[in-house]
């Protein structure tokens, strides 16, 4: 069970050697993830290359390497993010669709109970 102090230092070596060679083109990314029996190495691959792979280790002093083909990765904004999100939200009737529903629910309460109200002075 590796722990996160020795993957930083496996993550680290093969920065070192991986993406000082010319197959750092199809390296997306490299970070760290916790699993149930301790730390991997992740590398994220732009596309999935046979040559690169060959030269990645499955482990690297003792704490394993888990290789995935994830594409081109790229920053979003917080603005595109949240937009993103709301956009989702509204094509699953995420909760903006449960707000509007109980806004509605709140004014016909409203009307209902001023329409009494007039009955009930009249």
């Amino acid at each position: 069970m590796p722990d996160r102090a020795a993957a930083r230092q496996a993550k680290t070596r093969i920065m070192n050697t991986v993406l000082s060679t010319s197959d750092a083109r199809h390296v997306a990314g490299i970070g760290l993830r916790q699993r149930e029996d301790g730390w991997v190495v992740r590398i994220n691959l732009r596309e999935d290359d046979d040559g690169t792979r060959r030269k990645i280790p499955s482990e690297i002093e003792g704490v394993p390497v888990v290789v995935e083909v994830t594409g081109t990765i790229r920053a979003q904004s917080a603005a595109a993010a949240t937009l993103q999100a709301e956009r989702t939200a509204d094509a699953t009737g995420g909760p903006r669709h449960l707000w509007r529903l109980l806004a509605v629910a709140a004014l016909l309460m409203v009307i209902a109970a001023t329409t009494a109200t007039l009955i009930a002075l009249a």
